[in-house]
């Protein structure tokens, strides 16, 4: 089967023009027909191997671009209900380089509250929102910052309200993997993204392709599931069936082209795996043990 990218984006919604969803498999807005109802996005839905567990569904996301704020914000109100959590693993700006990451899409706090949202109404159908910090909480430094969001939108009469738990990470370089204590605090992310998803939703996940970071998050959320599941417990023996984390990288790139983007990436999940596992197990890793004497 050869499957094409989506080809009909006018470009400002795209961060990245080589980075877009499959056609087949993309968030569509809930619009008016032949309304533009296209964001950088992309249904993710990972099944546990014991099918008496619900599956783990996410949005993997670009990192906004200006022009695609009123699209991310409407598809927030379309694909979640009462609270949603919006996982953002990209700076805005790269250290270092200078180099922009990821538009603001969101009040920060301080002067900056609240955002009408969608103002010149440019789907027709009168729906329009207001976003309004809340509250700020720093974590571990820093290093992770979990804002309270407010999300009312409405169509004519009658409004929504969404609570919004948005956690931006900060310790994530783009192309590399998070190594000593970014690693303990990105452990903590998974496990507080999923606490608070407590409408059992779509989480929201992007870095700045949507794909490296983000794969490699969505990847790990769910194989730390399937471990605290005990679904993992024979992992270390040989097996002559498909190898867990290659099957669970390939079932996401059906989903959204390039998700786990590079080899380092790739072999950072094995990497976080196996000390997880032998953690939970009391095994010792030999290598770990070699490096220490």
């Amino acid at each position: 089967m050869e499957w094409d990218k989506y080809k009909q984006s006018n470009g400002k919604m795209d961060r990245y023009e080589d980075f877009r969803p499959w056609a087949h498999n993309r968030v569509e807005l809930h619009v008016p027909e032949n309304k533009y109802d296209y964001v950088n996005a992309s249904p993710i839905t990972l099944r546990s191997s014991d099918s008496s567990h619900p599956p783990l569904c996410y949005i993997a996301m670009q990192g906004p671009t200006k022009p695609s704020f009123d699209h991310v914000w409407r598809m927030v109100a379309d694909q979640t209900s009462s609270s949603a959590v919006i996982v953002q693993l990209t700076e805005m700006v790269e250290k270092g380089t200078g180099t922009l990451k990821c538009d603001q899409y969101f009040p920060m706090g301080g002067e900056d509250t609240t955002w009408s949202i969608n103002d010149d109404n440019i789907w027709g159908d009168n729906w329009k929102a207001q976003l309004t910090f809340d509250s700020l909480e720093e974590i571990d430094g820093g290093s992770i910052e979990k804002r309270k969001l407010v999300l009312r939108s409405c169509k004519g009469e009658g409004e929504e309200t969404r609570i919004i738990w948005h956690f931006l990470y900060k310790g994530w370089p783009d192309d590399s993997v998070p190594t000593g204590d970014d690693l303990d605090n990105l452990l903590q992310l998974i496990q507080m993204s999923e606490q608070h998803n407590t409408s059992f939703g779509k989480r929201i996940v992007h870095c700045s392709t949507g794909v490296g970071r983000t794969g490699s998050f969505i990847a790990l959320d769910h194989l730390i599931r399937e471990l605290n599941f005990g679904l993992l417990e024979r992992y270390d023996e040989p097996s002559e069936g498909p190898d867990l984390i290659y099957n669970t990288v390939d079932i996401l790139r059906q989903q959204r082209w390039g998700m786990v983007q590079t080899p380092e990436q790739y072999g950072f999940i094995y990497q976080v795996m196996k000390k997880l596992w032998c953690d939970k197990y009391g095994v010792v890793d030999e290598k770990q043990a070699d490096n220490h004497e």
